[in-house]
């Protein structure tokens, strides 16, 4: 188990990196839409050609990237949509029972449907090198390949997930939702300044003798 617990670690830490590498295609999508509003408009009144169908489609190939890609990042941080009024107020074996269940009988599962028929999906695509059907569009094969690699990113997130829930059930793992870890975090921002408050009011003089006892010790 603890090998294997090394591994979901590490499984993490990659879509760690990878919630970086989205936030960065965030902000370029939100340029590229920014630089086609005002393309429209200076189109319009100065009759230039700023805006194109290509930076169009480019922005909704950026959101398709964030959808696709960031899949397996909000799995590892547990923020994807839960429709259940009941499991967070479970305990926590109970809780990582349910996520082993689920993540062994339904999602790796269904991410493997997935990849069966989208793999298929994008040969095509790239065997007949297929763009779009807009004047100045972009070649579409490379968009439908980020489905087949966004479903192997989840399905390789699913795996960390289902070792951590078990770890949990076996006592060889704390499992904690991502609630549950911020709000830990803010319990212990909030002791440290309370305790840098405290520190703050002692005067000059029994702080400096703090520290001469402490490096007597």
């Amino acid at each position: 188990m603890p090998a294997l617990l090394g591994l979901a670690r590490a499984i993490d830490r990659f879509s760690s990196w990878l919630g970086i590498l989205i936030g960065g295609v965030t902000l370029l999508m939100i340029g590229v839409g920014l630089f086609n509003v005002f393309g429209r408009f200076a189109d319009r009144y100065l009759g230039t050609a700023f805006s194109s169908n290509s930076l169009l489609e480019l922005q909704w190939y950026l959101f398709s990237v964030i959808f696709l890609l960031g899949g397996a990042y909000v799995l590892s941080l547990d923020e994807h949509v839960r429709v259940d009024v009941l499991y967070g107020r479970l305990a926590p074996k109970r809780r990582a029972l349910i996520n082993l269940l689920g993540t062994v009988f339904f999602l790796l599962p269904f991410c493997v449907i997935v990849l069966w028929v989208a793999i298929p999906w994008f040969q095509l695509s790239y065997g007949i090198h297929e763009s779009s059907s807009d004047p100045g569009g972009l070649l579409r094969w490379p968009i439908k390949l980020l489905l087949p690699i966004g479903f192997v990113l989840l399905f390789i997130q699913g795996v960390s997930e289902a070792i951590k829930a078990a770890g949990a059930l076996t006592g060889h793992y704390e499992y904690r939702t991502q609630d549950e870890l911020e709000a830990l975090a803010a319990d212990v921002q909030l002791d440290r300044a309370g305790l840098d408050g405290l520190l703050v009011g002692i005067p000059a003089e029994a702080e400096k003798q703090m520290n001469d006892n402490q490096r007597k010790k």
